[in-house]
């Protein structure tokens, strides 16, 4: 039987990684410790990249016997290949890195605002250089882009006030870390946007008619058929190596921390571009079979799925893990420090720009995406520069 590149990826991914594993969890060390990180690192990627297309593959199967539109599973395709970067937060809590999974979360919002605006540019453009964008973004996403920033502002200027005047006015000290029932409770919200966002998009943009005016609902599904059995075996394999690989791009971080010296920052957004790259090359496969809308939706969804799903998901899962850690007890899980707050605040003009470009007039253009692009660069190269500092 011959292999597709996914599945070459994913085996000697796990080639790789499972003898790692295995030799860390009996304590025995054959290889170097300055060599073994950077094998889990490339192990984990590939691992990563093999299960991103599993998730993808499995999500097409339902799209086809739930008779979805091409632009609707495209947004669950997306989300499912952020399950991998939900593994490799859920190690790094575990691991007692909180400030590091908070880092990594919202790093990874500017990183795919820049892949957005990168795939904006090269879409095809009508005769007036313009291309019009599906409605499903234009009213349901924009909307939470809306709701995005306006979490992102508000929060944020609260823990820069809590950080720039601790003293209240009658002697007292306001506390500089945020516990695990706020984190839970922010998290949740922004959980619950998101449900109501699915919700809305599946509703009235989810389902194929062919006699509608709409030329992103009037389609035939292209997918091809699953069995039941299929799905279950290929979302299964899926799981084993987002789990796997996820473990694998948390040690990598630990060791870029804790032994290499790397700025946490720095190492954040190190693994955003390196745990990003299989997504990355989803919308770069779906381009080029001109399978513009699942293209289309895996670039968009990696922005506000990574702000309402996998930074919510971060909150939650530190708060109850930080509520029972023996060191934390519940309280000072994470810092209010410049880092947390700038990362935060520096989400609220990502999510702005992208909202005021789309709503204009529905449409993208080259000015609209080298503007974007030109943002995003400069906020990156702020934090890889003062972040380090």
């Amino acid at each position: 039987m011959k292999l597709h590149l996914w599945q070459w990826s994913y085996v000697i991914g796990l080639a790789i990684v499972a003898p790692l594993l295995l030799l860390e969890t009996i304590a025995l060390h054959l290889i170097p410790e300055t060599i073994s990180p950077f094998l889990e690192l490339v192990g984990g990627i590939m691992l990563i990249a093999g299960a991103c297309e599993a998730f993808v593959l499995s999500v097409e199967g339902i799209a086809h016997n739930r008779n979805l539109t091409d632009y609707v599973s495209g947004i669950y395709a997306s989300i499912a290949s952020t399950i991998p970067e939900i593994c490799v937060v859920f190690f790094l809590i575990f691991g007692g890195q909180y400030e590091m999974a908070w880092i990594l979360a919202l790093a990874t919002i500017f990183m795919n605002s820049l892949v957005f605006a990168v795939y904006t540019l090269i879409l095809p453009k009508d005769e007036h250089g313009n291309f019009k964008l599906p409605d499903a973004i234009m009213w349901v996403g924009s909307d939470l882009l809306a709701m995005g920033a306006v979490i992102s502002l508000s929060v944020g200027l609260s823990m820069m006030l809590v950080h720039l005047f601790p003293i209240t006015p009658t002697g007292g000290e306001i506390r500089q870390y945020l516990d695990s029932g706020e984190l839970v409770l922010f998290g949740l919200c922004l959980l619950f946007v998101f449900i109501a966002y699915m919700y809305q998009i599946t509703k009235y943009y989810g389902r194929c008619d062919p006699n509608s005016e709409d030329p992103y609902l009037s389609c035939d599904v292209k997918h091809k058929p699953m069995t039941e059995r299929a799905l279950v075996s290929l979302i299964a394999v899926a799981s084993l190596g987002a789990l796997l690989g996820g473990e694998a791009l948390s040690s990598f971080a630990h060791y870029a921390i804790n032994q290499a010296g790397l700025p946490v920052i720095h190492a954040a957004l190190l693994l955003v571009i390196f745990g990003g790259t299989p997504e990355y090359i989803i919308v770069a496969s779906s381009h080029r079979k001109n399978e513009l809308d699942v293209a289309l939706s895996n670039a968009f969804g990696g922005i506000v799925q990574v702000f309402f799903v996998i930074f919510g998901f971060t909150m939650i899962f530190s708060g109850v893990i930080g509520y029972i850690d023996p060191i934390y007890l519940g309280v000072d899980i994470l810092p209010i420090d410049v880092y947390s707050v700038v990362l935060l605040l520096f989400a609220f003009p990502t999510l702005f720009i992208l909202r005021i470009m789309i709503t204009d007039d529905s449409k993208i253009n080259a000015l609209e995406s080298v503007s974007m692009i030109a943002v995003f660069i400069m906020m990156l190269y702020i934090l890889l520069v003062y972040g380090g500092i």
